[in-house]
């Protein structure tokens, strides 16, 4: 009996001892699944953020780890009157997050902006060096103006200069290679003008220069690639002008060269970059102008080139990017012209480029830093337009854009150093103007988001 009990005993022991070491070995088991799963993962998580991580992370694309839960909300206001975006980017994250970049468009429109000290039309503008716009003179109420002033891009708002010391307008305005600005001849109280003068920006001061041959209204002016300034054509009063003056600013005198095939006022003068004057346009003693004559500086005379394809006055020259020259619009016979042509210089010859969407005189063009061209306002010939439209010389069509906020013509257009546009003055649909307003082209914009250490909630980004 006790023999049985002893053997009983051993029997429950021994399934204790094997109960023991079952469990021991599964915990055996078990911790070493444990060690083996984090070295597991820690090689992956090692693979992932170390080895194989690259070098540099493209600023173009949008990279998220994937132990990361990142909600973002992105909204963007864009108002087409201002030219302004803002982006908002809210993120809300329980992880890592690498870098990620944002691009917006920023859309093309208008923008008023600080308005002149006076009302004027029929005045010139001119971008100094220091990215400040010289605005001289012009007319209102009666008045041949002899006021200036500057518009600073940087507060957009403008500041009076000094006076000049004859008031014009249809005078023409030359930025100097000097920095200084010459303005030449125009209309004043009473009478046609040959006067010309300086404006020195550093002093903000003008000086009288030598006068002009012959008295000029709506001349047109280049500045050659020498740096001296030619002056064309224009109406002295009794008789429109063939003669043709160039100024030498290292000595202040003027030196007559020449005479156009054709006397001529309302044209344009463009320099070529070949280095000759390309003359356009405009209205002579008996008729409205398709011709065209070069001038060359090298041997002070003119020759004739190859004819518009319409006869045209108070219309636009611009030099493109390519040296060609586009011409828009004017005026024949009292009516309107909606047509551009495009003169090769290399050829000589001239080729129609389309229309454009409005019919306008007395209206300006700026190159832009793209290489189109802006057009604005002008007159169709019954009322002042605030249409504007652009050509673009890579398909040579025209695109109408968003409306101007005042309607004008016998404004200005300036381009700015930062791009943008300033149009200022002119007359309105039934007043003379003071405002001014600027131009913005489209571009793009980005955000770009840096990789964060550590964990952040609702981090909101704006632009």
């Amino acid at each position: 009996m006790d023999t049985n009990k002893a053997y009983a005993q051993l029997d429950i022991e021994e399934v204790r001892s094997n109960k023991w070491w079952h469990h021991r070995w599964f915990k055996i088991v078990c911790l070493c699944f444990i060690i083996l799963s984090v070295l597991t993962i820690t090689l992956i998580l090692m693979l992932k953020f170390v080895i194989l991580v690259p070098e540099k992370l493209d600023s173009t694309t949008t990279t998220t780890t994937t132990l990361s839960t990142i909600t973002t909300t992105i909204s963007t206001l864009t108002t087409t009157t201002t030219a302004t975006t803002t982006s908002t980017t809210t993120t809300t994250t329980s992880s890592i997050t690498s870098t990620s970049t944002i691009t917006t468009a920023r859309h093309s429109g208008w923008s008023n902006t600080g308005n002149m000290t006076e009302i004027r039309m029929e005045h010139t503008a001119s971008l100094l060096q220091n990215g400040k716009v010289l605005v001289t003179a012009g007319f209102y109420d009666d008045t041949h103006l002899n006021s200036s002033e500057l518009y600073d891009p940087l507060t957009g708002s403008w500041t009076s200069t000094g006076s000049m010391n004859q008031g014009r307008d249809g005078h023409t305005a030359s930025l100097l290679s000097n920095g200084k600005v010459l303005v030449t001849g125009g209309i004043g109280e009473q009478d046609y003008l040959n006067h010309a003068e300086l404006y020195n920006p550093s002093t903000e001061t003008w000086t009288v220069t030598n006068s002009m041959k012959d008295k000029r209204n709506f001349a047109a002016a280049c500045l050659l690639a020498d740096g001296n300034v030619l002056v064309t054509g224009g109406f002295n009063g009794d008789t429109i002008l063939d003669s043709v003056e160039v100024y030498d600013p290292s000595t202040e005198i003027w030196t007559t060269t020449g005479y156009m095939a054709e006397a001529r006022d309302g044209h344009t003068a463009s320099l070529l970059p070949n280095g000759k004057v390309l003359v356009a346009g405009g209205f002579s003693r008996h008729t409205f102008q398709n011709t065209a004559e070069l001038y060359h500086p090298s041997t002070k005379t003119w020759t004739t080139t190859d004819s518009m394809k319409d006869r045209r006055d108070y219309h636009t020259a611009t030099v493109l990017t390519n040296g060609n020259v586009l011409v828009t619009g004017g005026s024949y016979g009292g009516i309107t012209q909606n047509s551009a042509e495009l003169y090769d210089y290399s050829t000589e010859t001239w080729k129609t480029v389309g229309t454009m969407n409005n019919a306008r005189h007395n209206h300006q063009a700026v190159l832009l830093n793209d290489g189109k061209v802006l057009v604005t306002g002008g007159s169709n010939g019954s009322r002042a337009l605030h249409t504007a439209e652009l050509y673009d010389p890579s398909t040579e069509l025209w695109t109408t854009i968003g409306n101007m906020n005042n309607a004008r013509d016998y404004h200005t257009a300036c381009l700015l150093t930062d791009g943008n546009v300033l149009v200022a003055g002119g007359s309105g649909d039934s007043t003379d103007l003071n405002t001014a307003e600027l131009y913005s082209p489209s571009r793009r914009t980005s955000i770009t988001i840096n990789k964060m250490n550590n964990i952040q909630d609702n981090h909101e980004i704006s632009h």
